[in-house]
């Protein structure tokens, strides 16, 4: 059995699919592919999970004017016929995508050379991406019931958002070792996202001499968003370009004693990931969907920021209808409203215990077995035709 994994851009869209490459790497004699953009997230994760890896030309199709989008159709033809070479040569019995604009081309390429292809909506709200693959997919998988409306019903099925199996297996003790906590004081994990969450580490840097007061942080700002500015912090992480990134020359100057209790890191992988978030008492982050399905199938107590303006504010909305998180709105988003949060939810047990309840019922926790089913289910079918 061969299969195609295609997918990327951020490392939320390409979790799902690694997460279906660790279930279905337990049937026998099943090899993968992974399709992606050169030098990206999700050619450094396929490789992190020793998947073989082949880059394509892609276009990204944006909203709003860019003189870009006029060169992006040229990019999209070029890349269907590359993948239309590769999946020649390859001959995969199925195509995986969860959205992105690199799997738009394999996806049309595998629709032309008969090869069956699944689709997988994360979000409330429907991609473009996955808006240009729906009349190429066989089949299509959604995270959240309310997406059935946006898909042709005949061949869409609710089965909740694959998590890795690896994020359950962290561990406490390792996390405190790894990175150099205290058991006395409670751990924040604070997720800035794989490509940084600039309005969300500059607030954390503009309320750090407070948060260390009552609690430890582990920041995970982003591949190279270092967003450190005390001179201090200076000598300890490597702080490159902050000013060119913030658009000012001042530094800011904590005062604090407490330093020792900042872990601030560009990018954790998994095999960290897991412990930090293991040992987090709660967890700040964005409102991507895996990040938010991996804190759910965990239990964790989550106080959301979701990008302004964007699909996320949807998800976090959905997640707090629910009494399963906490929003902040990144408009009104300051030091002291940022600090009060984590403050009030750190000493409120009943709180966080709300939270967890709920928010570990919001969704499927067999995705990943239900698309891997499907997956050798449409392959069988195909190859008795």
């Amino acid at each position: 059995m061969k299969i195609v994994l295609s997918g990327g851009g951020t490392g939320g869209s390409v979790a799902p699919l690694l997460a279906i490459y660790q279930e279905m790497a337990k049937v026998e004699n099943t090899e993968f592919l992974f399709i992606g953009g050169n030098n990206s997230i999700e050619k450094d994760l396929a490789e992190e999970n020793n998947i073989r890896f082949q880059s394509i030309t892609s276009g990204k199709f944006r909203r709003y004017f860019d003189p870009r989008n006029f060169l992006s159709p040229f990019s999209v033809i070029l890349g269907f016929f590359q993948a239309v070479n590769l999946l020649r040569k390859w001959k995969p019995d199925i195509i995986l995508s969860a959205g992105s604009f690199v799997a738009v081309p394999v996806v049309w390429a595998a629709w032309f050379l008969k090869i069956p292809a699944i689709i997988h909506q994360q979000d409330l709200i429907k991609g473009l991406a996955n808006k240009l693959m729906t009349p190429f997919a066989t089949k299509i998988t959604v995270t959240f019931a309310e997406s059935l409306a946006d898909f042709p019903r005949g061949k869409t099925i609710v089965c909740g958002n694959p998590i890795r199996g690896s994020v359950l297996a962290g561990n406490r003790e390792t996390a405190m070792h790894l990175f150099s906590l205290s058991d006395k004081v409670p751990v924040v994990l604070i997720l800035g996202g794989g490509t940084g969450a600039l309005t969300l580490n500059k607030v954390v840097t503009d309320s750090l001499a407070r948060l260390l007061e009552f609690c430890q942080i582990i920041h995970i700002a982003g591949k190279g968003k270092n967003i450190f500015q005390d001179k201090n912090l200076k000598d300890l992480y490597r702080p490159d370009s902050v000013e060119e990134m913030l658009g000012k020359k001042e530094t800011v100057q904590y005062k604090s004693s407490n330093l020792d209790r900042y872990h601030a890191h560009e990018f954790l992988n998994m095999d960290e990931l897991k412990h930090a978030f293991n040992v987090a008492d709660i967890v700040v982050t964005r409102a991507g969907i895996s990040t938010l399905s991996e804190l759910a199938v965990l239990g964790k107590p989550v106080i959301i920021v979701p990008l302004a303006g964007s699909h996320q504010e949807k998800n976090a909305d959905y997640f707090a209808s629910r009494n399963a998180a906490l929003t902040l709105n990144q408009k009104i988003l300051n030091p002291e409203l940022f600090t009060n949060f984590i403050y009030d939810l750190l000493h409120s047990k009943s709180k966080r215990e709300e939270l967890k309840k709920n928010i570990s019922i919001i969704m499927d926790k067999n995705a990943s077995k239900t698309i891997s089913e499907e997956i050798i289910s449409i392959i069988k079918r195909n190859g008795s035709k």
